[in-house]
């Protein structure tokens, strides 16, 4: 390539074979298009993992693919704006794209994943295609949320900071693409669960929303989790900075431990 560009979709077909001569990791951002409170942008996962793809693109020498913007979120049914895919739809879909990234050259496929239900549909899709694959071939999906730390992530996510469109998700909006965000509309969102639950409360509200369409109008009024009144753009680049490190780190970790068992 004459300049480092590692969007694939401002690259021609030949600069794309060019980097290929070099390197073969394709970062695919997989995100929603559903209701982040009435504060929050519709597109907030799928930017969000842009985000995460464009910063540790230049790190591992990798290129960014087109995002997928559609995903799992029927747990959202029932709010303007939303646009869901059936799960049949979506794994089709994800075996489509890998496959053909792979006929292209691309021998490290990695799916990065910014909205919860999305990662399953990934992983089972490329189970089920794995054989078809080129040799040397390591493609799959990582939640960027799932390779911190939870001391490092406990400010920004989790029982206490919130889940959804809460003060990380909202910061790190602020930081990427302030216009979207309408902090006038911030509101403060919770949900309430039984008093008497004595597992994980967590574990016990997401196992019972998940399934169910439409179930994240039960959870909080509001359609978030979490107060987002406290976000700033300076936390959302503090988040941000956590949030590539441990994903850089998680991906190299990935890569030591298929070299060893398949290398």
């Amino acid at each position: 390539m004459k300049h480092e560009n590692y969007q694939m979709a401002t690259m021609t077909n030949l600069q794309v074979e060019e980097y290929l001569k070099q390197g073969q990791t394709v970062l695919v951002p997989v995100g929603t298009t559903e209701q982040h409170g009435p504060y929050g942008p519709l597109c907030t996962d799928r930017m969000i993992a842009e985000e995460i793809c464009r910063r540790i693109a230049p790190e591992l020498k990798a290129l960014v693919a087109p995002p997928i913007s559609y995903g799992l979120s029927i747990t959202h049914k029932g709010v303007p704006g939303l646009v869901y895919v059936k799960i049949e739809s979506f794994i089709a879909y994800i075996k489509d794209i890998a496959i053909a990234l792979n006929q292209g050259g691309f021998r490290r496929i990695l799916f990065i994943n910014g909205h919860y239900d999305n990662a399953g549909g990934v992983t089972f899709a490329l189970r089920s295609i794995y054989d078809q694959f080129a040799p040397n071939t390591l493609a799959y999906c990582l939640n960027y949320w799932e390779t911190m730390k939870p001391e490092d992530a406990a400010t920004y996510l989790g029982w206490d900071a919130g889940l959804h469109a809460n003060i990380g998700e909202t910061s790190v909006m602020l930081a990427i693409d302030p216009e979207s965000v309408d902090m006038e509309q911030a509101i403060e969102g919770w949900p309430d669960p039984p008093e008497d639950i004595k597992s994980d409360k967590l574990s016990a509200i997401l196992t019972a929303i998940i399934p169910i369409p439409g179930s994240m109008l039960k959870v909080t009024p509001t359609g978030g989790w979490g107060n987002p009144k406290e976000s700033t753009a300076e936390k959302g680049e503090a988040y941000l900075k956590v949030i590539t490190e441990s994903v850089l780190q998680f991906v190299r970790d990935v890569e030591k431990v298929y070299l060893k068992l398949y290398g």
